[in-house]
């Protein structure tokens, strides 16, 4: 398993300038830092679940009359 960095915010800001040309105050780019940090957590810990040799759900058929 890959130890994660934390996003930092000065990442966020400096990649917001560079790929979006968009400046970034210092709280919205502390806020995206924190979202990006909450998401890799979720991630990693989905791939520590013990699925095997599943395959994933790709498709949804609802079925009339079920719940």
């Amino acid at each position: 398993m890959l130890d994660l960095q934390p996003v930092t915010s000065e990442t966020v800001t400096s990649m917001a300038v560079q790929m979006l040309g968009m400046p970034m105050s210092q709280a919205n780019a502390g806020a995206t830092a924190a979202l990006l940090n909450g998401l890799a957590a979720d991630m990693q810990a989905l791939r520590k679940l013990p699925l095997g040799d599943e395959e994933p759900a790709t498709t949804y058929a609802a079925v009339e009359g079920q719940p």
